[in-house]
């Protein structure tokens, strides 16, 4: 018997095709969204204070509401005992769980899919979980988008121009100030031949971000309305193979735009050979390379790799389509796009076929993707197997980002010897190496372990170097990271004017581009609401709502909780009850000593 529970758009539930009289009241609805957005059981008294607070008897209310809930999900869920449990059966379609964990195809099939959590439902609650709500409605139309776009990109691998362009249309309607959003509907156009259209959509997008934004989107719009001429220097398969070694070894040196030129050549001479093994190893190459190597690519790149997944797995050809997983993940890990992130890698492990090498990847980017979902006992697992299998296969570079991870990891933690030890050994990993176009990562995170054991001077100079380093290589996520580090570093030496100069530009260098770590400026923004609410300054309110509106997107947790401890300590209604809720699924004793110490 299939069931379904339906909370996005107008909520309901189904029993055998057939809809079930809803339970009456709007807080049990509240209710059920939160059991089952909410990993793991829930204590009865947390839903008391945030659902019933209000009502003369809290514990009978809350009885009364889940008395309703077990009637419309008769067949469908249990829901019971303290802490209460929530567990739909075998066969149950609950709609949030296909949109964070399903396939794209599954997702679009969903009835509410364009619709909003709980819409319509507006419980007379209070104002912790009015803030609660707010916050997971963002995080699912976050998850929405990352939907539609990644099944824009699955259509255009497959040439269904239509359907990629009516996907990217709506998109752009959910999301018109996303210039990567709008340079997937023009790529879209583009390839279907409607170039009028294309040029169309650029106008208007630069009319709007002038009018809206006060600055115009940048030259990626532009380059997406370019067909590229193919090159005719590739004619035989020894060629291709040939520049396909020589653009992967381009790469591995920093030397990205030579990388680039040579695999495009490797492209465009596979489709002339209509050879599609190597036209699948190509694109696979190109696309990684325009990943990590050519800032401002990233739509180029993401619609690069999903033709290389898809025509390596029509061809067989698993390690081609693993490593195109591999990338996807990665790039989702950056867009903050993590339950798509998890999807990918999920594929790329399975077809990986015990590979070493790219699972040691897998996990190095896993592992920091569930770091910024503050997941931390999973990540560290992660990580640390990540580490093992590096050194197994002697892959240096897997080993220095792993250990960097689990470094990163610890600081979030507070738990300063471990980072310290693990950081340690990064940076000299590195550094062997000569890796220098990582290794301002590892020392700014270094510098802050100092910074926080009371070494200043130390830190001082240590964020210098990572600083100059960064600025040397190009890397907007390593300048951030030092520039927070020295603005929290003169803060507490109460330099405040250098520590604000500092603190805003920190975010605003991520913004620079857009292949960055969408983490990484959210946890920079983190940094300047702390400094500016603990100074009093007027700004403060107005970048703990950026905080908050980034971070509940994106699901990451941590920073969420964070924004609602600023919250707090600005004295805002149900702000420490939600900290506290928010606080609870997160293993981390560092936070939750803060949260504690408001209470």
């Amino acid at each position: 018997m299939v069931a379904r529970i339906n909370l996005l758009g107008p909520p309901s539930i189904e029993r055998a095709g057939a809809p079930v009289a809803p339970p009456r009241g709007s807080k049990a609805w509240a209710l059920l969204a939160y059991l089952a957005l909410t990993d793991g059981p829930v204590p009865r008294s947390r839903l008391m204070d945030l659902l019933f607070d209000e009502a003369d008897d809290p514990a009978a209310a809350l009885r009364w509401s889940l008395s309703q809930l077990r009637r419309a999900l008769a067949g469908v869920a249990d829901v019971g005992g303290d802490p209460l449990r929530y567990e739909p059966h075998a066969g149950t379609v609950v709609d949030v769980d296909v949109l964070a964990h399903g396939s794209w195809v599954e997702a679009l099939m969903l009835p509410g899919f364009g619709g909003g959590l709980l819409e319509g439902v507006t419980p007379r609650v209070g104002a912790a979980f009015d803030l609660w709500l707010s916050t997971e409605r963002r995080r699912t139309a976050g998850q929405r988008a990352a939907i539609l776009q990644e099944a824009a990109h699955s259509r255009l691998a497959r040439g269904d121009v239509a359907s990629a362009v009516d996907l990217a249309g709506r998109l752009v309607a959910a999301e018109p100030l996303t210039e990567r959003s709008l340079e997937l509907l023009v790529r879209a156009l583009v390839a279907g031949g409607d170039h009028a259209a294309a040029v169309e959509r650029v106008r208007d997008c630069r009319a709007l971000f002038l009018r809206e934004l006060g600055t115009a989107p940048s030259s990626a719009l532009d380059e997406a309305l370019r067909r590229r001429p193919a090159s005719g220097t590739t004619r035989t398969a020894a060629a291709v193979d040939a520049a396909i070694e020589g653009g992967v070894g381009a790469a591995h040196v920093g030397a990205y735009e030579r990388a680039v030129e040579l695999l495009r050549s490797a492209v465009d001479g596979s489709r002339a050979l209509e050879d599609g093994p190597l036209l699948a190893r190509s694109l696979g190459e190109l696309g990684g390379t325009l990943v990590r190597g050519v800032r401002g690519s990233d739509e180029e790149a993401v619609g690069v790799l999903h033709e290389a997944s898809a025509m390596a797995r029509d061809l067989g050809a698993r390690g081609v389509a693993a490593k195109a997983a591999l990338e996807l993940g990665h790039v989702e890990l950056l867009r903050a796009h993590y339950p798509r992130m998890e999807v990918w890698f999920d594929r790329a492990t399975a077809l990986a076929d015990d590979d070493a090498h790219l699972l040691a990847w897998v996990g190095v980017y896993a592992g920091l993707g569930r770091t910024d979902q503050a997941d931390y006992p999973r990540a560290a697992r992660t990580l640390d197997r990540a580490v093992e299998r590096a050194r197994s296969v002697g892959d240096q570079r897997a080993l220095a980002y792993a250990l960097t991870g689990l470094g990163r990891l610890r600081l979030l933690r507070a738990e300063l010897d471990a980072a310290r030890s693990a950081l340690d050994l990064a940076c000299a990993t590195a550094d062997e190496l000569g890796w220098t176009a990582f290794l301002p990562f590892p020392r700014a995170l270094r510098a802050e372990v100092a910074m926080a054991r009371g070494d200043l001077d130390g830190a001082a100079e240590a964020f210098d170097r990572s600083y100059a380093l960064a600025c040397q290589v190009g890397d907007p996520c390593w300048e951030s990271y030092s520039l927070r580090g020295r603005g929290l570093l003169a803060a507490t030496v109460h330099d405040d004017a250098l520590a604000l100069d500092l603190l805003l530009e920190a975010p605003a260098a991520c913004r620079r581009q857009r292949v960055t770590h969408n983490w990484v400026e959210g946890h920079c923004l983190d940094a300047l609401c702390r400094f500016a609410v603990s100074r009093g300054l007027a700004g403060a309110p107005g970048w703990v709502d950026e905080l908050d509106e980034f971070a509940s997107r994106r699901g990451m947790r941590e920073l969420v909780a964070r924004a609602a401890v600023h919250r707090c300590d600005q004295g805002q209604d149900g702000a420490r009850e939600l900290a506290a809720v928010l606080v609870a699924g997160i293993d981390n004793p560092a936070l939750a000593g803060e949260v504690t110490s408001r209470a």
